[in-house]
């Protein structure tokens, strides 16, 4: 492959191949999830790898470090994003100091870490491949602690990714290119241009700088400090005082089922008006809702679609007595049980309301440090939760270290950590017609 530096340098055909970018400068709504809308400028011109970036960071709503990133193609137009953390194994093995790297380096790669980037690449290869759409992908490993020589990083990241890509051949998806990137600077691990490779170590342009960018994010501030991070949680005090006694959660769904419709019904007007000034009252009853888990998840449903949908469901698969859909009068059935069980593993068919999920985050920080002992962990998770079906998985474990340290025995919390060391990506994340962006959350 040529040169990438500038748009006057000559280019591979894998950039003439992915241009152009239809996409609405107006608006990114569309383009963040790879939708296309025409514009009266003209298609967007994806040039140079800065564009690729600038693609990457306005649809996942984040600067991705440390990350293995997956960019798929429809075609010949960006489609889905999916970011992943970079393996440790990968990082562990580009830093000078770790017995991976010297193990490395005088026997190459081990048996398990082999196991590990087969298991990734078949796992990441079949959520790509389910967007019917998809016809190939480029792979790009972003490291930002590399201490080892250039060429020991590109040994280290080739070797993982000829494992990685080798099994996105299997699920149907063929990789174009795959890139290492760290210190601002690109080496290509697999070329589409030649076996011969020059672009090894040219430098990066600045993905902010680039008018694609510009045009993906029309009402976005270019200073990096205001960007989607991780943000400290604001946790209720420690108190010695002894928290009261949780009711019991079946009881309460069989003998008090107009109070559980009741919650789940106040939950339901703060999503659809978003979050108002709240009395005591009010704030015991939101707090109260989320210390049982079947109606958490029914919160959560209710977020993700509607509260009917999510009484439904929830009486389909059994988690609630038929009298509260009949005082809701409503039927439950498995269709909603289905949306419903999908819905909480982020992958149901049917897209979320992320602006009712971005109406469930805010309540969800407001109520954080009035909760107590056996609220505030499960609130903790819900906003965990929402980072997670967002794609937004590095904030999301960020979340959750913090959550577990201030409710070491929340069960929720121990269900999300065991479920997160999984690596699983949310479905909604890998579907264009189902994937958040910031615009969302507005």
């Amino acid at each position: 492959m040529a040169h990438h530096q500038d748009d006057n340098t000559a280019r591979s055909d894998f950039f003439d191949r992915i241009t152009p970018l239809i996409a609405d400068g107006r608006s990114a709504n569309h383009t963040t999830t790879g939708n296309s809308a025409s514009t009266s400028s003209g298609p967007l011109q994806v040039k140079v790898p800065a564009d690729v970036l600038a693609y990457i960071e306005c649809t996942l709503g984040i600067e991705p470090n440390n990350s293995w990133v997956v960019v798929a193609f429809a075609h010949n137009q960006l489609a889905t994003v999916v970011r992943c953390d970079l393996p440790e194994s990968l990082q562990n093995m580009a830093r000078c100091d770790t017995p991976e790297s010297v193990t490395f380096m005088d026997f190459g790669m081990t048996e398990a870490q082999e196991l590990e980037f087969i298991a990734i690449g078949r796992h990441v290869g079949e959520l790509i491949a389910r967007e019917p759409s998809t016809t190939s992908a480029l792979l790009l490993y972003i490291a930002e602690d590399v201490t080892v020589s250039d060429q020991h990083a590109l040994a280290v990241m080739g070797t993982g990714n000829a494992v990685i890509a080798a099994q996105f051949a299997l699920q149907g998806v063929p990789v174009q290119e795959s890139w290492l990137i760290h210190h601002n600077k690109l080496w290509h691990l697999r070329c589409s241009f030649t076996t011969e490779c020059t672009v090894q170590g040219e430098d990066i342009q600045d993905p902010r700088s680039r008018p694609l960018y510009r045009a993906l994010n029309p009402r976005r501030s270019p200073d990096p400090d205001r960007e989607a991070t991780s943000r400290k949680l604001a946790f209720p005090p420690e108190t010695t005082v002894a928290p009261e006694e949780v009711p019991d959660t079946q009881d309460l769904l069989a003998h008090r089922p107009q109070v559980v419709l009741q919650w789940l019904n106040l939950w339901d007007d703060h999503l659809r008006n978003g979050p108002t000034m709240l009395n005591s009252d009010e704030v015991a009853q939101l707090l109260a809702a989320v210390e049982h888990p079947p109606i958490r998840n029914a919160l959560l449903a209710t977020a993700c679609f509607d509260v009917s949908t999510a009484i439904r469901g929830l009486v389909g698969l059994k988690q609630f007595p038929a009298e509260i859909a009949a005082l809701a009068e409503l039927f439950g059935n498995m269709s909603d049980g289905t949306t419903v069980r999908e819905g909480l593993e982020g992958e149901s068919e049917r897209p979320p309301d992320w602006q009712r999920i971005a109406q469930l985050e805010q309540l969800s920080r407001h109520l954080l440090p009035l909760s107590d002992q056996h609220s505030g962990g499960v609130l903790a998770g819900i906003l965990v939760w929402i980072e997670w079906v967002r794609g937004r998985g590095s904030i999301a474990k960020d979340y959750l270290r913090q959550a577990r340290q201030r409710f070491p025995d929340e069960q929720y919390l121990m269900i999300l950590e065991e479920f997160l060391k999984q690596g699983p990506v949310a479905g909604w994340a890998t579907r264009v017609e189902s994937a958040w962006s910031p615009q969302h959350a507005a």
